[in-house]
Formats: C-alpha cells, structure tokens, sequence
C-alpha cells in the first residue's frame, strides 16, 4: 500500500493488474511531456527522436503531449496495449504517469478517484 502524506488516499498499485488500465483510456485529455521523457520514450522504441515526436506527440498550447487513439468514442493512451491492458513504454513512462495517482486536482476532490483508480481507498 503506498501513501503519500498529504494526500487523504492510499493506493495498492497491485490492482493494476487487474483494473484494465483504466487512468491510459476513457474520456481523454493530456499526458504532458517533456524533451527528456521524449527522448526516452524515443531510446525505449528504438526510434530517432524526430520521427517519434511525429508519430506520437502533439503541441498543445505550446506544450508537448502524447497523442491517443479513439476507438467507439473511448480515449486511449497511444502506448496503451488494448489486448494486455499495459503500457508498451512503461520503463520510460511520462512522470505523469509515475505519479499517478498522486497528483494535485485529486487532493481537492479524491472523490474524482473512484471513477478512475479502483487501487485506491480512503480508509
């Protein structure tokens, strides 16, 4: 069970296995990232960072994100395996993906979480 002190959670990353990868798909938004986890994200495909950057980042108000893939109006990660449910860079995940689900916006309404992270509990 991991807790972070100013957070009114726990998280058991245990459940990850078995919850679908839920925080990679749903009604979509931004995996911000930067040049580094670009770069590293770019060494982990074995591909020139240029070409990655093309293939798989989007600019978004002056800002890098990953790109995602729709599929019957569901919003998936593009790194998102949708048969094994895991993520196919997870060595060189973006620190936002790290962190999860331990950011900011969840410490305002946690309850926010239920929908997202089945790891986590308030107890």
């Amino acid at each position: 069970m991991n807790n972070q002190n100013s957070f009114p959670y726990h998280f058991n990353s245990n459940t990850c296995k078995t919850c679908g990868g839920k925080c990679c798909r749903g009604f979509g938004g931004y995996v911000w990232v930067s040049m580094e986890e670009m770069e590293k994200m770019a060494g982990t495909r074995k591909m020139d960072v240029a070409l990655f950057a093309k293939q798989y980042v989007k600019k978004v108000e002056g800002r890098l994100s990953l790109q995602e893939r729709v599929i019957n109006g569901e919003h998936f990660c593009c790194f998102f395996d949708l048969i094994d449910c895991l993520c196919t860079i997870y060595q060189s995940r973006p620190n936002q993906c790290k962190t999860f689900p331990f950011w900011n916006q969840f410490k305002k309404d946690p309850q926010l979480l239920f929908f997202e992270c089945p790891g986590v509990s308030f107890s």
